[in-house]
C-alpha cells in the first residue's frame, strides 16, 4: 500500500524522525556521561529511584532502536484514517513504548534478582562467561522458532495488523493498538534484547548492531532469512564464548549506559 503524501502524513513522518533523533542524542548523552545510569546485569540494591531511572533510560533506548521499524504502522494508521487521526498517533506511539517499558521493568527485576544471587555466592561470578554463552545460544535458537516467525510476520505486515486488530478511531483505541503491536515486537525481539543486556552490557556497539538487525528483520524483503542468519551467528558466537570464556568480557566492552 502506497502512503499518500498529504501534509498530515508528512508531519507525522517528520515527527517520528525528530523523536528518533532526539532519542539517539539522549542515549549518546547517557552513554558518555560519567553520571549515567549503570545497567550492569549483576548490579544490586534495587530501589524505586533505581528502577525508575533504569526504565526511563530503557524507554529512551527503545525509542532510538525500535521506532524506525515501527514507523510503517504509525504512518499507515495515519493514512488509513480520516481527519483528526494525526493526534491519535501520539497514543499509538505511547502504547508501543509502554509495552517496551513493561519489558524493561521485567529486565530490571531479573537483573536485580541475578545480582542478589551472585552476591550471595561469589563462586557463581566465575560462571558469568557460560551464562553469556547460554544467553547467546538461547537467543540464537529462538530465531528459528515458530513463535519468533509468528511475531515477526505481525511486525512485517502493518496493513494486516491494522485490518485484524482495528477497534475504533479513539485515542484509547490507538493506545491499545500500540500496546498490542509493541507486545508482538517484544515477542519478536526479546532474545536479541537479552543478548544486549547480558552479553553486550548495553554497549553502544551492541545497541547499534541490534538496532540494525531489527530494522533488517522487520523492513527488508529478506528479513525472515536475515533472522535465521542472525540466529546462526548467535549460535556460533555462543560456541566460541563457551570455548574461550575470556571473550565474554570483550563482548561487554564499549560504551554502556
Amino acid at each position: 500500500m502506497r502512503l499518500p503524501a498529504d501534509r498530515a502524513t508528512v508531519l507525522v513522518g517528520v515527527t517520528l524522525v525528530a523523536v528518533t533523533v532526539a532519542a539517539w542524542v539522549a542515549f549518546l548523552a547517557q552513554a558518555v556521561s560519567p553520571t549515567s545510569i549503570a545497567m550492569d546485569t549483576m548490579s544490586s540494591g534495587a530501589d524505586l529511584a533505581g528502577a525508575t531511572g533504569f526504565i526511563a533510560a530503557w524507554v529512551v533506548m527503545m525509542a532510538a532502536m525500535m521506532l524506525p521499524s515501527a514507523a510503517p504502522l504509525v504512518l499507515l494508521y495515519r493514512a488509513a484514517g480520516a481527519d483528526g487521526r494525526v493526534a491519535n498517533t501520539v497514543p499509538l506511539v505511547a502504547g508501543y513504548l509502554v509495552a517496551w517499558a513493561v519489558f524493561g521493568a521485567l529486565v530490571y527485576a531479573a537483573q536485580q534478582a541475578l545480582g542478589a544471587v551472585v552476591q550471595s555466592n561469589a563462586t557463581l561470578g566465575n560462571a558469568r562467561p557460560y551464562a553469556v554463552a547460554g544467553i547467546l545460544a538461547i537467543a540464537g535458537v529462538y530465531q528459528f522458532t515458530p513463535l519468533k516467525q509468528a511475531c515477526l510476520r505481525e511486525c512485517r505486515s502493518p496493513l494486516d495488523f491494522l485490518m485484524h486488530r482495528w477497534r475504533g478511531a479513539g485515542a484509547f483505541d490507538a493506545l491499545r493498538l500500540g500496546v498490542e503491536h509493541g507486545a508482538y515486537c517484544v515477542g519478536c525481539c526479546w532474545g536479541l534484547m537479552a543478548v544486549l543486556v547480558i552479553a553486550g552490557a548495553m554497549s553502544l556497539l551492541w545497541v547499534v548492531l541490534i538496532g540494525l538487525i531489527v530494522f533488517v528483520e522487520k523492513l527488508m524483503p529478506f528479513g525472515e532469512r536475515g533472522a535465521h542468519l542472525t540466529g546462526a551467528g548467535l549460535g556460533l558466537l555462543a560456541v566460541v564464548v563457551a570455548v574461550h570464556p575470556d571473550l565474554s568480557m570483550w563482548l561487554r566492552g564499549g560504551i554502556g549506559i
